[in-house]
């Protein structure tokens, strides 16, 4: 028996899977069939990221999202188009078609506006960059955490094996004493109960661990890959985690900052756009008229300029600087949201790797001997079997919440090294779509006399 034990819950040492590099922030070629290594014996948690980096659809939305903000960025610099026109007067005076003439009209944008609305954009351009690390994060610790929910469920799937045959040597040995004399007939039932019920739980446990592989396979975006057996590192020994080396590494490293931060400095060029925009921009017009009942011909040249004597855009810069405001509580808000996300994750490593160690060092071990007593008493007639019954299901929940302590150890790991940037329930969630959005497309092109070419309704 206690060869079983050690067959069933043997460490598998190894190192732990370090965050690989992001790829760069382009285009992502999307798979729409089964992957490759599917068709393979066995499958390791890295290649399964690698598959959902390639075809998790959320990943080309996000890049997708940096070549708007990449449009974004050109059409806010190009410089409004010219007017021509054509005039035509006096019609008919002199018997003649009067006055024919053109012009071409030119606005002048002042202020700098146009570098200013330009710079905006590639703030956004940044946001849609780190938005795209942002969801490749998101996409690696969602597998990740479907690995340790399948890595679990195959390592209770094994252990559930062993303990089969120990509830089947039960029965023998009941068997056995009802045959002499020496048990009655209850016991032999219950005992062959407990040995079905061990059976029921394991083809329950085969349908959860088959559903789990159908929800991997549809957030990796290859549906219809076929479960294989996962190796990975579940019951490795876990390196300790420092609270305060971990809040360094979140707060210096994290998407969610480093956007809250870019936010505040694309409200504080919205802030100079707004500052800049009284100062007048110039539409110019030159051209000629020929006067055809007296030959003549003269040029034109006008000038147009707005006067901001009582619009000087005091109510869009007042609300500029509250949005700036605005923007830098928000950068707050997402520092201490963090903080207190990783508090909840760090106490849930702690309990884990606590449990962990007292189940996988006492309680097992305990449970184990017990039931090993219990059935020596038992066949030397020494002990009852509800005993052995009692023994044998302690031991079967110990190695149960052993490796479900292993998954909520591994999950805590993820959340931390991965930005804390994980779902609450990996049974219930899909595929994320990319936060936020982009602002609307800058306007571009010429305007008639008495617009602002410059002036960008973002």
């Amino acid at each position: 028996m206690r060869i079983l034990w050690l067959s069933l819950v043997v460490l598998q040492v190894g190192p732990p899977i370090e965050l690989p590099p992001l790829p760069d922030a382009r285009p992502m070629e999307v798979r729409t069939g089964p992957a490759a290594p599917g068709e393979r014996q066995v499958l390791r948690v890295a290649e399964l990221e690698q598959i959902a980096l390639q075809s998790n659809p959320t990943l080309a939305q996000a890049a997708e999202r940096i070549g708007q903000a990449r449009g974004n960025v050109d059409q806010a610099g190009r410089y409004p188009n010219p007017i021509a026109g054509w005039n035509s007067q006096s019609l008919g005076a002199g018997g003649t078609v009067g006055t024919q003439g053109g012009f071409i009209q030119q606005p002048i944008v002042t202020g700098g506006k146009l570098r200013i609305n330009q710079s905006r954009y590639e703030v956004d351009l940044e946001i849609a960059r780190w938005g795209l690390v942002e969801q490749q994060y998101r996409v690696r610790n969602g597998v990740r955490l479907r690995c340790w929910q399948i890595l679990a469920q195959q390592r209770l799937l094994e252990a559930r094996r062993g303990l089969i045959r120990m509830a089947d040597e039960v029965v023998t040995w009941t068997r056995a004493k009802v045959e002499s004399g020496h048990a009655s007939k209850a016991d032999l039932l219950l005992a062959e109960n407990d040995a079905t019920t061990m059976r029921l739980d394991r083809e329950q446990l085969v349908d959860r661990y088959r559903n789990s592989w159908r929800e991997l396979a549809a957030y990796l975006g290859v549906p219809g890959m076929e479960p294989v057996p996962l190796a990975g590192d579940l019951v490795r020994q876990s390196a300790p985690v420092s609270w305060e080396e971990s809040l360094e590494y979140l707060l210096e490293g994290s998407p969610e900052i480093k956007i809250a931060e870019l936010r505040v400095l694309r409200t504080q060029r919205d802030l100079r756009r707004e500052e800049v925009e009284p100062i007048p921009d110039l539409i110019l017009r030159g051209g000629a008229d020929h006067n055809l009942s007296n030959d003549e011909t003269t040029g034109i040249v006008r000038v147009y300029v707005d006067m901001p004597l009582w619009d000087r855009n005091q109510g869009n810069i007042a609300r500029a600087h509250h949005a700036l405001a605005d923007a830098r509580q928000n950068l707050t808000r997402v520092r201490l949201s963090i903080e207190q996300r990783l508090a909840r994750r760090y106490n849930q490593y702690l309990t884990s790797d606590t449990n962990v160690k007292r189940y996988q060092e006492e309680i097992l071990p305990r449970s184990l001997e017990a039931f090993e007593i219990y059935g020596e008493e038992f066949r030397n007639e020494k002990a009852s079997y509800s005993r052995v019954q009692s023994a044998l299901g302690a031991y079967a929940e110990g190695i149960q919440k052993l490796f479900l302590e292993y998954e909520e150890l591994r999950n805590a790991e993820t959340a931390i090294q991965g930005m804390l940037l994980v779902e609450d329930i990996v049974e219930s969630t899909t595929p994320r779509p990319p936060s936020g959005g982009l602002p609307k497309a800058p306007s571009g092109g010429g305007v008639p006399v008495g617009g602002r070419p410059s002036r960008d309704p973002n």
